[in-house]
């Protein structure tokens, strides 16, 4: 199947180079044919021609090759995709008795439209072309199933196959307008299609090398051209994500309805190895086949080996960074390949961390690698995720927290657990004035209050707990209400607690604030403030009431702003633009989509190439408080114009004559709209000049193609032209000036068999005879132009130059010849006496019109001695001319007669 589908690419051009335009297929053609989709068709009238690709059958042969000998005569296509197996018939039957139709069915299930003609005896698997009129087809009527002109018009039934594609020709020998119907019923097997499409085959291992940006697949069945479209095709893969920038099918770029395979062009080129896959949408419009059966949504794995670097991870060694320190590694990794390989590495945001092979000195984070050649195959590894450890871990599961007594210094917290890798350099409490109250695990002798707890190892990473109440017994009710944490995010979660102690020890709780708006009767409730807020507590004991207040600290969101957005050509990429207010000044920056992004941490970061318009959102975090912004803010990078392409054409066509000069055009279109070319030729001696358009000349003939690469300063596209060079009529009348006797004639050749010829005396055929009147010196211009069957055109011309004394000429051997002519004047009798000649010699006569009066034919005796005459008597007194000729001489004497 492949095998066929590059021969019609081969046709198409081939037909397209000839004609200079390829034509729509109508359902006159194979690329047209009618699907079946029901079992009954009527045509109320016949067709007439044979379509827009005419002679799609050839026009020799008999049963049981070919027996559609008589070639498409008023034909019409239709095609058949078989759904079960079984037998195929149907019932032709003109709607005017006395037509005779003729019909044969082709199977194309592994072949195309164009193979038909060379391969009809192959494909043909029933054919009728029975003289016959009236009904006919494959209805069993028949064990045979070819009939040639003599047979019946019934053949044998068709045995088909599920999967099988069938195109039937059926042709009005009649040449008639009746129409006709056409009846499938009697078929076994299902022929009408109610099974929707599907990507049937990848061809992945056609794609070789590096940068290639195209794959071939197939579908199960023919869909409808108009429907196919990039946007229903999704490709992901090492090295994504990946645009799917156009799609080919070969006889849709011909104007054809149908088919079946297809091309996707794809951004950026295929340059891993790895496993892939092609997604297709049933989103609107829909892919639909050619009875309307639509798509269902499928994916289609496929595998690329493009001889990209190999990663060999089996040594992979992954160490941890110790908590706050960039001490983590990724280290052990191979890579083979080309030489000259080049290392990326990038962390979650897309940024480049580092450029060998082994990344060391980073902090915990997740990281990939992109192993690079001089062939711009990549290979990735990862995502690697370094692990951090080293910080001290607190376990309070066990706190043991004793009051103080009312007036003392004698309450503690103890039972905290403290486990870490590293030798624990301090411990810290503080209280709720950030005052250092101790520097060992348990805290003793405090009095009631809040204290929080910070563990630091030798690498200076700590560890908080806390805070811890310690309460107080006895004394006074008192209310120390404390907030966890104190200074807070803009809706960000806070702990409060009361601080209750003294007291009869049985509290209740009533909470408010200020600025208003929120009321509790908790103990420990948690609230999320949107700004500054002070939150009052009252207990009541049963007894009294104590008041306390604390204050939350709230710190503004930051307010990210993404920018002014950009129109920018398609195909190319930008700079984001990103700031932030409403903070302390210091941010770090987070954009998305990560994946469209080189750098997305950067504040202004480059895009990767676009090819859609893009939306990018905008996140940010105030360094000194930890705040992040709420919302994203959006930028739009609207994508306008279309694709970078190159359409090189020439002109005035793609066939030309040697040394005419033609034009080469580039075409270049989308992009950035500001071009660069490079033009190259099949012919290396041949360098056009790098610009949009080229005057050049080819000097010899032959096929070349022409390859033009333009750049518009982000992306390459190729385009490439074949011209076919013609040679010119080789033309050739001789010397430029030519001279002869008065009484010659010349006989002019054109050369160039099977051209058109046009001589300047206005006569059209290749030979031309020029002669002269005889009575003196004519000079004579004669041109010829010759056009061969291809158009090419040659001049020349040449003068001819008529002259008495051209008559006079000596050949090389005539100096041992000598010639006597007497008397002159004479009264009617001349004397001709000629010594040294050997072969016969020619006497002729002519008066003054050029007419020959007489003539005389003498032998040499054996000596090369020749005495002869003429006899004038009975001619008018006046000047004649004697021209003696023979193969050893050419002489002429002017005479007078008295």
């Amino acid at each position: 199947m492949k095998f066929a589908a590059r021969t019609f690419i081969l046709f198409t051009f081939l037909f397209s180079f000839l004609t200079g335009v390829a034509q729509t297929p109508t359902d006159q053609d194979c690329l047209g044919a009618i699907p079946v989709c029901t079992g009954y068709y009527y045509q109320a009238n016949s067709y007439t021609g044979s379509g827009n690709y005419p002679n799609e059958i050839p026009t020799a042969g008999s049963c049981p090759g070919n027996c559609m000998n008589s070639g498409e005569k008023n034909c019409v296509w239709y095609y058949i995709t078989v759904q079960s197996n079984g037998t195929m018939g149907f019932l032709l039957t003109p709607n005017n008795n006395s037509d005779d139709y003729d019909w044969v069915v082709y199977d194309l299930t592994n072949n195309r439209c164009e193979d038909i003609y060379s391969m009809a005896g192959q494909l043909q698997v029933s054919c009728n072309w029975s003289g016959t009129s009236g009904a006919t087809g494959p209805n069993g009527g028949s064990t045979v199933s070819c009939q040639g002109a003599s047979g019946t018009p019934f053949n044998a039934m068709i045995p088909v196959q599920e999967g099988e594609i069938y195109v039937i020709n059926i042709s009005n020998y009649s040449s008639t307008q009746y129409g006709y119907s056409l009846d499938f019923g009697i078929s076994t097997a299902q022929i009408y299609d109610d099974v929707p499409p599907v990507i049937e085959e990848i061809y992945d291992d056609e794609v070789s090398g590096c940068n290639t940006n195209e794959i071939t697949f197939l579908f199960s069945e023919n869909v409808r051209c108009d429907r196919v479209a990039p946007s229903a095709f999704d490709i992901t893969g090492p090295g994504g994500p990946y645009v799917v920038t156009d799609i080919y099918g070969v006889s849709c770029d011909v104007g054809g309805e149908w088919e079946k395979e297809f091309t996707l062009f794809v951004d950026p080129p295929f340059a891993s190895n790895g496993d892939y896959n092609l997604h297709v949408s049933s989103s609107f419009p829909g892919i639909v086949d050619a009875c309307n059966n639509a798509l269902q949504a499928h994916d289609v794995p496929f595998t690329l080996d493009l001889g990209a670097p190999d990663l060999n991870a089996l040594g992979l060694v992954i160490d941890p960074a110790t908590c706050g320190m960039d001490n983590g590694s990724i280290t052990g990794l191979q890579a083979t390949g080309q030489t000259n390989l080049t290392y990326v590495w990038r962390n979650s945001m897309g940024t480049i961390v580092g450029n060998e092979i082994d990344l060391v000195n980073v902090p915990a984070e997740q990281y990939t690698i992109e192993v690079h050649d001089e062939m711009s195959c990549v290979t990735y590894g990862g995502p690697y995720t370094v692990d951090e450890f080293g910080a001290p871990e607190i376990d309070d599961s066990n706190v043991a927290i004793t009051p103080s007594n009312y007036g003392a210094s004698n309450g503690s917290v103890s039972g905290i657990e403290v486990t870490s890798p590293f030798n624990i350099a301090e411990y810290i409490w503080t209280d709720d004035q950030s005052s250092v109250v101790s520097n060992a695990l348990d805290l003793t002798g405090v009095p009631s209050g809040y204290y929080t707890l910070e563990v630091i190892d030798e690498n200076t990473c700590a560890a908080m707990a806390g805070p811890y109440f310690v309460g107080e017994l006895g004394g006074p009710l008192s209310a120390n209400p404390s907030a966890n944490p104190a200074a807070v995010c803009s809706g960000d979660q806070v702990s409060l607690t009361p601080g209750v102690g003294g007291g009869s020890g049985d509290y209740t709780y009533s909470w408010t604030s200020t600025p208003d708006g929120f009321i509790s009767t908790l103990e420990n409730p948690v609230v999320s403030p949107l700004q500054t807020t002070t939150y009052h507590v009252q207990v009541y004991d049963g007894y009294i009431f104590a008041n306390g207040d604390v204050t939350v600290t709230v710190h503004p969101n930051p307010l990210p702003d993404a920018g002014e957005g950009q129109a920018i050509p398609n195909g190319i990429f930008t700079f984001l633009h990103g700031s932030a207010s409403n903070g302390s000044g210091n941010y770090a920056y987070s954009w998305s989509p990560v994946d469209k992004l080189e750098d997305a941490a950067a504040q202004n970061p480059q895009t990767k190439k676009l090819y859609a318009t893009t939306p990018f959102y905008l996140t940010v975090e105030d360094e000194e408080t930890g705040c992040l912004s709420v919302e994203a803010d959006e930028v739009i990078i609207e994508v306008s114009d279309g694709f970078l392409t190159a359409n090189p054409s020439s002109y005035p066509d793609s066939i030309n004559c040697i040394r005419e000069i033609f034009l080469l055009h580039a075409n270049a279109g989308g992009g950035s709209g500001t071009y660069n070319y490079v033009w190259t030729c099949s012919e290396p001696s041949i360098d056009p000049p790098d610009e949009a358009s080229v005057s050049i000349s080819v000097d010899e003939p032959g096929y070349y193609t022409f390859y033009v690469k333009v750049n518009d300063g982000y992306n390459d596209v190729f385009g490439e032209l074949n011209i076919r060079i013609i040679a010119v009529p080789e033309l050739s009348l001789g010397s430029a000036v030519q001279t002869y006797c008065i009484y010659d004639t010349v006989m002019l050749d054109a050369g160039n068999p099977g051209s058109s010829y046009l001589w300047s005396n206005g006569d059209t055929n290749r030979f031309i005879r020029v002669g002269t009147t005889g009575l003196g010196y004519d000079e004579q211009e004669i041109s010829v132009q010759v056009s061969n069957e291809e158009g090419c055109e040659a001049e020349a011309s040449v003068t001819i130059v008529f002259d008495y004394d051209a008559c006079v000429g000596i050949d090389e051997n005539e100096e041992n010849i000598h010639i006597k002519v007497f008397p002159n004047p004479t009264n009617g009798l001349i004397n001709i006496v000629l010594d040294g000649v050997s072969r016969e010699v020619n006497l002729e006569l002519f008066n003054l019109t050029g007419t020959s009066v007489a003539k005389k034919q003498i032998i040499p005796d054996e000596a090369g001695h020749i005495s002869d005459y003429l006899d004038l008597g009975g001619k008018s007194a006046g000047i004649y001319l004697l021209r003696i000729t023979g193969p050893e001489l050419r002489k002429a004497f002017k005479l007078l007669l008295e």
